[in-house]
């Protein structure tokens, strides 16, 4: 299946909201796909800015293909997550991380999260193509990960379809940054997982809060779209008199 047919039927099967978008890791410059159009190249700004997340929402909102850059990060968390490295100092982000009321209460905590997602080396990559899922290709835009937003019941069939044939189950994955969660843990496990996202993440996404993010390895997501035709739907309980304890 073509990702344009991927998308469609992830879409009509689930009756997903948002179409799925996806994401492709480009080590070198030279690697970007020729005519691909730079983040921010239609705002008419000189320096265009934003957040990794915002950007993905832009995507589930019909904007892309385009490739973005280090140069191009407001947040340091996407900048990980895209493989780019920090933007500052660990250190620095004690300011605005930690503390009550923010977003760890020890740098260790930080630190831990971060591990948790197995990171990217800094610099590992330097450019990352976004765009919705339809409008890549398995040539030049080939994508690595796919994130899926959905509410839980169709994340439910989702996942069924993916362990319909092997009975794999799927781990999830919560406690730190929406965008590294959904990154490097997943290029580098080469397993689907899911998040509950976090704060900033899904205010950069647009999510609404009985919405959760799916992110699959593109090479896994053929198998379990087939699967969704064959999964079970419907629950046997009516069938039952059942006892309700009071």
């Amino acid at each position: 299946m073509t990702p344009e047919q991927l998308s469609l039927a992830l879409v009509e099967s689930e009756g997903l909201a948002y179409a799925p978008i996806a994401i492709k890791f480009v080590s070198s410059p030279d690697d970007l796909p020729e005519g691909l159009k730079r983040f921010g190249a239609s705002s008419g700004e000189g320096s265009p800015k934003s957040f990794l997340c915002a950007m993905w929402g832009d995507c589930l909102r019909g904007a892309g293909p385009f490739y973005t850059t280090r140069e191009h990060q407001l947040c340091g968390g996407g900048a990980i997550a895209a493989g780019f490295g920090s933007l500052l100092p660990i250190e620095v982000a004690e300011k605005f991380m930690i503390g009550d009321g923010k977003l760890f209460g020890t740098m260790d905590a930080l630190r831990n999260s971060m591990e948790g997602t197995m990171p990217f080396e800094d610099g590992e990559f330097s450019a990352q193509v976004v765009g919705p899922l339809a409008a890549m290709n398995d040539e030049a835009l080939r994508p690595d990960v796919v994130l899926i937003v959905c509410k839980p019941f169709q994340g439910q069939h989702i996942m069924r379809a993916y362990g319909f044939d092997t009975g794999e189950l799927i781990h999830g994955i919560a406690g730190g940054s929406t965008c590294e969660m959904v990154s490097s843990h997943v290029v580098k496990s080469g397993k689907p997982t899911f998040t509950l996202g976090d704060t900033g993440g899904n205010a950069g996404l647009a999510l609404a809060p009985d919405e959760l993010l799916l992110a699959f390895p593109y090479d896994k997501l053929e198998a379990t779209v087939a699967n969704l035709p064959r999964i079970c739907r419907t629950s046997t309980m009516h069938k039952h008199n059942i006892v309700h304890e009071r």
